[in-house]
Formats: structure tokens, C-alpha cells, sequence
């Protein structure tokens, strides 16, 4: 048993080597929803299909699924890249599953479950296949989910998912086992954000989703915790709700952040939450003001005006659409990260500016903080992505070796659970589930009279 630890809070898993007997037929459930080429997230996958087979009976299957953010999205072609990246690691004599099938259906998959031995079968998209998904009624073990999985043990490997509330989670009640890679990584953003060392870790924030500014508030109050408003609109609007509040930064500030600036926001924000956002926006602008929140804003910053790019001060990026940083922000962020803990969260910079190669801001801002950093880690799927878009120019196994770089899936839940963390309410409901299913594996301990060693 493994247990998570901070600040009066125990949370006990299940780990696979806490089984007492081989596993049978398993439901693993994965996540694997991102740009479908070979991922962290697959990565993890792959890895827990491998000790699974270590712990299981030669002849059983395994029964995984994950969920595409599109309820009409098939996940064939993700399915694809994870069945390639698997019979990478297979042994091509003694082969640790026999075979790989992808099936749409629960009828299909309960067919293929009889008639195979020793292999992995995929069931498409769980939001498609179950319309009760993300949405669980309140009887769920009635549910025909819960039903069908009922028989078989269960293995959560999907971390990044366990801020919802969703059907193919709350199974996990009914008995639980998570996955090294489960454990590992909330072991690992439970100790960044519980760790009382006099040690600054600077947290860059990036991206486009409301999320990070949730991730923001998480700040208060925390002399240890420095955020780097570093890419996305979520600096734009940032920068707009500080124009409005902060007047000890108007020196550095814009007046106001131009009309293609304001279609940016827009564009991400606008609708029926906008009221919501802006009053999220302004309060973390106030308590910026305040010194409730420590915050680090760019130097210069790349626009856009009539096709042209330039490169101006913050106080100017009404001069155009924002695109990314400057050369002196990132130059900036590099040393100030010296020797310090960094976490990266959202893309710095449009997906298609990746093809500008050591020319990015994604390159170059890895590059100066990988030179400077104690540890630089980079969170959530499309965030390691971009990064491993330059794995050879940036020699990221050499840092990986020295363990300075460090990769994690969790994404936006690592929001939530800081949140529990911080407040020790709201625990993320599939690591309560998780953790409920766990005694099941307990009580099976206990009564084998081994203890738990």
C-alpha cells in the first residue's frame, strides 16, 4: 500500500504488487486523449500494461479504455500509436500479450474477451460507448458499466481524469489498484506544492484554459511559490486585468491592450462565463496589487501589426497581437530560475510556431530554463509535447538522466488536487474512488494474515 501524505491528509492506494494472486481479466482504464503521436500519456499506458502482464495470469486479458475530450471523436487513430508503441516493448519470442484489438462496443468487447487469451482490447471512446459517462446517474453500481465490470479486477493508471466525477471512475469504488505511474506522480506534485523549504519554485502559467487562473489563486498567501505569466491570453487578460487594478504597475503596464488584443480575449473567454472570468481576472489583479500573489511579468513580448513581428516592451503589446515573449523575458526567466524548482504548465506559444525550431519561444524558453534550473518540470499532455517537439536539438534524455527534466501527464488536475492540498476539501473525486476501492485490497492483506510489509 502506498500512502500520500500532507499536512494532517493520508490518502492510501492500492499498488499492483499488493494483489495476493495472479490478476485474471482486468479493466484498465487509461488516458490517452492527446495529439495522437507517441506521448507521455501513451507512455504511461504502455507501462501499465507491461506490469500488469508481470502480475497476471498469461491466459487473461486486459480490458482498457480511455476518453476523447469530443463525445463524437473515435480514439482509433490514438489506439493506433499505443498498439505500435506497445509491440515496441513486446517480446518478439516470448511475447508478454499474445494480441492488440480495438472494439466499438460492449457487445463486441465481451465477444473478443471470450474468445481471446492473452490480450489487450481496447474499447473506443468511453464517452461515446457509455452516453452515462459524464453524467453518472445516482445508482451507478445499477449501471450496465458497473455491471459488465463487476467481475474483473480494476486499475486505474488514468491520474490526469481524477478531477471528474465520471462513471468509468466511480467503478473503481467496487475495488482498486493504481498504477506505479499513478502513485508516482501524485506522490510527485503532492511533494512540489506540500515541500516547507525555504526554496522558491517558480510555477509558469501559459495557455488559454480558466484552469490556470484557479491555479493562480493557489498562490496566495505562499512566499514559496512565484508565477510566471509566460504565454497564451491567459497573460493578455492578465495584463488587462492588471492595467485596471494595479497601479503600483502602471510604469510597466499598457493603458490599455489594444483592439486585437481584446478579440483575442474574446475570442477564449468570451460568452456566458465572461462575467465569471473577468471578476476571476480582476480579484487576482487586486490581490496582486496587494501582495497576496507573487507574480513575474514579461520584459518585452513578440506582436503582430499588419503582418510584421516585432519585439516590444510589455507596456506596448497594445502595439499588436500578442503572440509570445521576448529574447530578455525568457532570458530573464532562465536566471531567475537558477538553481530553483520550475513547473511548467500550458503552451508559451500557437502549436504551429513549433515548426520555427530553435527560433521558438517553446525551444528557447526550455533551453534557458533547462541551463539554470535545480528541476524543471513540465505539466499536462500538450505542454510535454511541445517540448519533446525539439527531444534531440534540446538532448532532453541527457537532462532526463540527471533527473533536472522531468515529465507530467496530470495536467489540470494537479489544479484540483493543490486545491484539496490547500483547503483539504473537495478531494478530487477518482482519487477518492481510488482510494475507497483500495481497502478492498486491504482487507484481502489483513486477512492473509501478512501484514504490510
Amino acid at each position: 500500500m502506498h500512502v500520500i501524505e500532507s499536512n494532517g491528509i493520508k490518502i492510501v492506494l492500492a499498488e499492483l504488487k499488493d494483489s495476493m494472486t495472479e490478476f485474471g481479466d482486468v479493466y484498465l482504464r487509461t488516458d490517452i486523449n492527446e495529439p495522437p503521436a507517441p506521448s507521455l500519456k501513451v507512455e504511461q499506458a504502455v507501462s501499465s500494461i507491461t506490469e500488469i502482464r508481470e502480475r497476471q495470469d498469461p491466459k487473461a486479458n486486459i480490458l482498457c479504455t480511455s476518453h476523447a475530450s469530443d463525445v463524437t471523436r473515435s480514439l482509433k487513430e490514438n489506439y493506433e500509436v499505443l498498439r505500435t508503441e506497445l509491440e515496441k516493448h513486446i517480446d518478439p519470442i516470448a511475447p508478454e500479450v499474445e494480441g492488440v484489438t480495438f472494439v466499438e462496443t460492449f457487445e463486441e468487447l465481451s465477444r473478443q474477451n471470450k474468445e481471446k487469451e492473452g490480450n489487450l482490447i481496447f474499447l473506443d471512446n468511453i464517452r461515446k460507448v457509455v452516453p452515462e459517462e459524464t453524467k453518472p446517474p445516482t445508482n451507478s453500481s445499477d449501471s450496465g458499466l458497473w455491471k459488465f465490470l463487476g467481475p474483473y479486477d480494476k486499475i486505474n493508471s488514468a491520474l490526469s481524469c481524477c478531477h471528474r466525477d465520471h462513471l468509468s471512475l466511480r467503478v473503481f469504488t467496487d475495488g482498486c489498484y493504481c498504477s506505479d505511474s499513478f502513485v508516482r506522480e501524485l506522490q510527485t506534485v503532492t511533494d512540489l506544492y506540500s515541500s516547507t523549504s525555504d526554496d522558491v519554485k517558480i510555477w509558469g502559467v501559459a495557455g488559454a484554459k480558466l484552469d490556470k487562473l484557479d491555479s493562480i489563486y493557489l498562490t496566495e498567501g505562499r512566499d514559496d511559490l512565484i508565477v510566471a505569466l509566460n504565454g497564451g491570453p491567459i497573460l493578455v487578460l492578465l495584463v488587462w486585468a492588471l492595467a485596471k487594478e494595479a497601479r503600483s504597475l502602471s510604469r510597466i503596464l499598457p493603458d490599455q491592450i489594444g483592439q486585437q488584443n481584446r478579440e483575442l480575449i474574446e475570442r477564449f473567454f468570451g460568452g456566458p462565463k465572461w462575467d465569471m472570468i473577468r471578476n476571476k481576472a480582476l480579484q487576482i489583479a487586486r490581490m496582486i496589487e496587494e501582495g497576496a500573489i507573487d507574480v513575474i511579468l514579461p520584459i518585452d513580448v513578440i506582436v503582430e501589426s499588419e503582418g510584421t513581428e516585432k519585439t516590444v516592451s510589455l507596456s506596448a503589446i497594445n502595439k499588436g497581437k500578442f503572440l509570445s515573449l521576448g529574447p530578455n523575458s525568457l532570458t530573464m526567466l532562465g536566471e531567475i530560475s537558477a538553481r530553483r524548482q520550475f513547473m511548467q504548465t500550458g503552451s508559451v506559444e500557437p502549436t504551429a510556431y513549433l515548426e520555427r525550431g530553435e527560433e521558438s519561444t517553446t525551444y528557447n524558453l526550455a533551453r534557458e530554463v533547462l541551463r539554470h534550473a535545480r528541476t524543471f518540470y513540465i505539466n499536462g499532455g500538450d505542454t510535454v509535447s511541445d517540448i519533446r517537439t525539439f527531444e534531440s536539438s534540446l538532448r532532453l534524455y541527457k537532462y532526463r538522466e540527471k533527473k533536472i527534466f522531468k515529465e507530467l501527464a496530470s495536467g489540470g488536475f494537479v489544479v484540483k488536487w493543490w486545491g484539496f492540498l490547500n483547503s483539504r476539501k473537495n478531494i478530487p473525486p477518482g482519487v477518492r474512488y481510488a482510494s475507497i476501492g483500495s481497502f478492498k485490497s486491504l482487507y484481502k492483506k489483513l486477512d492473509s494474515g501478512k501484514g504490510f510489509n
